[in-house]
């Protein structure tokens, strides 16, 4: 019982300081340019990686770099941490761990450092649109074949399970599309392939919509057909986050 107080003090104190200390730094995945996502063998919490210092942080994720993983670090200022912390609920994130290969490691669950409101309790009228799962899934599929980009169109026997996954969820998601006055919904080309960009939820809409030319417009799975164009093979979600690309049948 005294073992377990004195661990909730500690990460009592943790979140405390993650709160107020002048410097958080937090580890990206250059396959990404979102926070790193982990799975914890033991636990199979999906977690992300904090450090109170910066070449702590370099030295602690120094594995994830021996892994073949390319990340970078980016500072989290005081000003900016809730909205952080915060934009990893539609994420997936359910947990964070800090400082990881030191002896200060310690890991929490998100919800016990960001309290937000229910979806059921919003206000009438507002809809909280939000794909965790298709979300999470694509981001460790995008870790995963982007670390090796030598495997080219043929995916590694190690990435079907979370295509598969990837693909169940998309199809039972609900999703934001930006459209433009007078011109209707945009698209994006790569490579001569035309995709219509498709947002997990509002956070990644506004990464898109910076210069505030469209409005967001709420869809199900089973609408995308009909507002795309004969020219588009597919959609691209979240174009300025993880950024995959997924055809319609």
């Amino acid at each position: 019982m005294e073992k377990s107080v004195k661990k909730m003090e500690h990460l009592k104190e943790v979140m405390e300081k993650i709160r107020k200390h002048e410097e958080l730094y937090a580890v990206i995945s250059a396959c990404t340019n979102m926070p790193y996502v982990y799975c914890a063998p033991e636990t199979y919490d999906d977690e992300v990686f904090v450090y109170f210092d910066k070449a702590e942080a370099n030295e602690g994720a120094k594995w994830l770099l021996e892994g073949g993983n390319p990340i970078k670090l980016a500072k989290v200022g005081v000003e900016s941490r809730l909205a952080f912390f915060t934009s990893l609920y539609p994420m997936g994130v359910n947990a964070v761990c800090v400082d990881k290969e030191f002896q200060s490691e310690a890991v929490f669950q998100l919800n016990h450092l960001v309290h937000r409101q229910e979806a059921e309790k919003m206000p009438k009228g507002h809809i909280r649109v939000e794909n965790p799962e298709l979300h999470l899934t694509a981001l460790y599929f995008a870790q995963e074949l982007r670390k090796n980009p030598g495997h080219g169109k043929v995916a590694p026997e190690e990435l079907k399970g979370l295509d598969e996954e990837l693909a169940a969820h998309f199809m039972r998601g609900t999703y934001i599309v930006a459209v433009e006055e007078g011109k209707g919904i945009p698209v994006l080309q790569k490579k001569g392939v035309t995709y219509q960009p498709l947002f997990t939820d509002i956070r990644e809409f506004h990464k898109f919509d910076q210069e505030k030319r469209f409005r967001a417009a709420v869809l199900d799975y089973d609408k995308i057909k009909d507002i795309l164009t004969p020219e588009t093979e597919g959609v691209t979600v979240n174009p300025f986050g993880v950024n995959v690309f997924l055809k319609i049948g």
